[in-house]
C-alpha cells in the first residue's frame, strides 16, 4: 500500500484530501506545516503532497531540505497550491519538483497525478532491480572464475559503496562480441586491467596484457588473445593508445595495435615492407612506413626478435 504525506497548513483540505486518497487504497499521514511535513518525512513516504504558501517553512524550503537527503531525492513531490504563476512554477520545477497542480483542484485531477507518478517512480524501481540483478549475475560469474574470491568482493565492495553500479561494472563498454568470444560484460575494476569474457556461458576474466592484437573496425576495435578469442569494444584504437603501455603496446599500423610480448618475427611483404608475425595469431600485420620508428624504438626495450 503506498503512503502519501500531505503537507499542507489548511486543516480541511489535508482532512478532505486524506479521507479522498484513503478510500483509493492509499496510506497517508498528515502535517500542518513545513517543518511537522520534515519530520513526517522521516517516515519515507512514497510520495508528498505539498502546498507553497505555508507559514516558517514554505514548499520551496521543504523541497530543498529533502533533495539533500540521499534517501529522500527520489520520493515523487507534487506542489498543491492557489500559487500559480509561471516564476513559481519554473522554481517549483527547478528544485525538483515532479508536478504542479493548482487549486481548487478536482480530487479526480489530484489522484491521476498521484497515480501516474506512482507508477513512475514504481518502473524507475523496476529497472534498478534489474540492474542490480544483472550487477549480481555478473558477479556470481567472476567469483566462479577468479581463483582469488576475495579479490571479487574487495572489488564489490568498492562498487557497492557507489551509486553508480552499473556504470562502474561497465567501464571498457564491449560491443556484441564475435562467435568465438561473447558479449555484453562488464569489466572489471575501474583501472581497466582486465575484462570479462564469457564462453560457453561460462564468464572470465581476460587479462589487457593477455591481448596479442587490437584492431579497429570504425569507431569500434576488436581484440584477439588466447586460440583465436576475441570481442568488440565500443573504442577507438585512438582511444587505447592512450590507455595501455606504451612500452608494451605499440600501434604499427593505423588499424592495428600489437602486443610486443607475442612478437614473433619480423619480415619483409613481396614489396619490401615490414609486417610483424605474432605467436599463435594467423596471418601477418603490415607496418606502416609512418609507424616503423615508432616500431623500432620499442623493440629496443624488449629482446631483439629474430628477423627472416
Amino acid at each position: 500500500m503506498p503512503k502519501i504525506l500531505i503537507i499542507d497548513d489548511d486543516v480541511q483540505i489535508c482532512e478532505a484530501l486524506s479521507k479522498f486518497l484513503r478510500r483509493q487504497g492509499h496510506e497517508v499521514i498528515t502535517a500542518t506545516d513545513g517543518k511537522m511535513g520534515l519530520a513526517a518525512a522521516l517516515d519515507k513516504p512514497d510520495l508528498i503532497i505539498c502546498d507553497l504558501a505555508m507559514p516558517a517553512l514554505n514548499g520551496h524550503g521543504v523541497l530543498a531540505a529533502l533533495r539533500q537527503e540521499k534517501r529522500m531525492e527520489e520520493v515523487p513531490f507534487i506542489f498543491l497550491s492557489g500559487s500559480a504563476n509561471r516564476e513559481q512554477v519554473r522554481q517549483s520545477m527547478n528544485l525538483g519538483g515532479d508536478d504542479f497542480i493548482t487549486k481548487p483542484a478536482e480530487l479526480s485531477e489530484i489522484l491521476d497525478a498521484v497515480n501516474s507518478r506512482l507508477l513512475r517512480q514504481q518502473r524507475q524501481q523496476q529497472r534498478h532491480e534489474e540492474q542490480l540483478k544483472k550487477a549480481v549475475e555478473i558477479f556470481s560469474g567472476i567469483v566462479n572464475d577468479l581463483g582469488n574470491p576475495e579479490a571479487a568482493i574487495h572489488w564489490l565492495a568498492e562498487v557497492a559503496s557507489t551509486d553508480q553500479t552499473v556504470e562502474k561494472l561497465s567501464p571498457l563498454r564491449p560491443a556484441e562480441a564475435s562467435s568465438e568470444a561473447a558479449a555484453p560484460a562488464a569489466a572489471a575494476p575501474e583501472t581497466a586491467t582486465s575484462f570479462l569474457a564469457r564462453k560457453d556461458n561460462r564468464q572470465y576474466f581476460v587479462k589487457l596484457s593477455e591481448v596479442k592484437i587490437l584492431l579497429a573496425d570504425g569507431e569500434y576495435s576488436k581484440a584477439f588473445w588466447g586460440k583465436d578469442q576475441s570481442m568488440m569494444f565500443r573504442k577507438a584504437l585512438k582511444q587505447w593508445e592512450k590507455e595501455l603501455p606504451p612500452e608494451q603496446f605499440v600501434r604499427i599500423h593505423r588499424k592495428a595495435i600489437i602486443n610486443l610480448a607475442f612478437l614473433d618475427f619480423v619480415d619483409k611483404t613481396p614489396a619490401g615492407n615490414p609486417q610483424v608475425h605474432l605467436k599463435d595469431y594467423k596471418g601477418a600485420i603490415e607496418v606502416s612506413q609512418r609507424k616503423v620508428s615508432a616500431l623500432n624504438r620499442s623493440l629496443k626495450s624488449h629482446a631483439q626478435p629474430p628477423t627472416r
